[in-house]
């Protein structure tokens, strides 16, 4: 497991310092710019990339998923203004935050469907508010202390999961190794004062309908 992390550590640093890197150089048989994106700092920090249920390789497709979805985004003046995230977990794609109308999910959809080889698509997006009681901040803040309670129970600081918070509603993401870390996380969440509501998307990977499988990308709601 210690191997994961070095070079994985090491496809960042290389990518990092080095312009026009390539995933396909280091890991073939994947093509396109090996960038980080913005959410995967949520679900892969250092202290637990050891602990993902996925393999290396499986974590640099997703990730890559991920940041093409994300530039995607970025690039569609209708999109780049709402607050999305993109997760990737074995090619099963999750976008959370917010819409402004029912076209901007034909617009995700579309951006979804251009990132590569997707499983699936999940959407799970809230109506923009101007003036919302939980904005940026209070999502960060919520965000850090769900994050600290489960470091700091001893059943959970070894599960990795992706926590994301949209005007106060908390969303968990990623794969766990069994149902019983995932009602751990969820109970350990729920004590967290502050959520509006929670919403699990994580799936054990010791069941077998969750393991990675060919599916059409899946039409959001």
């Amino acid at each position: 497991m210690a191997g994961k992390s070095k070079l994985l550590l090491t496809i960042i640093l290389l990518c990092f310092f080095s312009s026009g890197c390539t995933a396909a150089v280091l890991i073939p048989p994947m093509m396109g710019p090996m960038l980080i994106p913005s959410s995967a700092a949520s679900a892969y920090q250092v202290y637990n990339i050891n602990n993902d249920e996925r393999d290396l390789q499986t974590i640099i497709e997703d990730e890559y998923i991920e940041s093409r979805i994300q530039a995607s985004i970025v690039q569609d003046k209708d999109l780049e203004v709402l607050e999305l995230s993109p997760y990737s977990f074995n090619g099963n794609v999750y976008v959370v935050g917010t819409y402004d109308n029912k076209k901007d999910f034909s617009r995700i959809r579309h951006a979804v469907r251009n990132a590569g080889k997707v499983n699936s698509l999940t959407t799970y997006l809230f109506p923009e508010k101007e003036n919302a009681a939980c904005g940026m901040a209070q999502d960060m803040v919520l965000e850090t202390k769900v994050k600290a309670a489960l470091l700091e129970n001893k059943t959970t600081r070894n599960v990795n999961v992706a926590i994301k918070s949209v005007q106060c509603n908390l969303i968990l993401l990623g794969r766990v190794k069994n149902f019983r870390d995932l009602m751990a996380v969820k109970n350990v969440a729920s004590n967290v004062k502050g959520s509006v509501s929670i919403k699990s998307f994580m799936r054990p990977t010791d069941l077998r309908k969750y393991k990675s499988r060919a599916r059409n990308v899946a039409t959001a709601d």
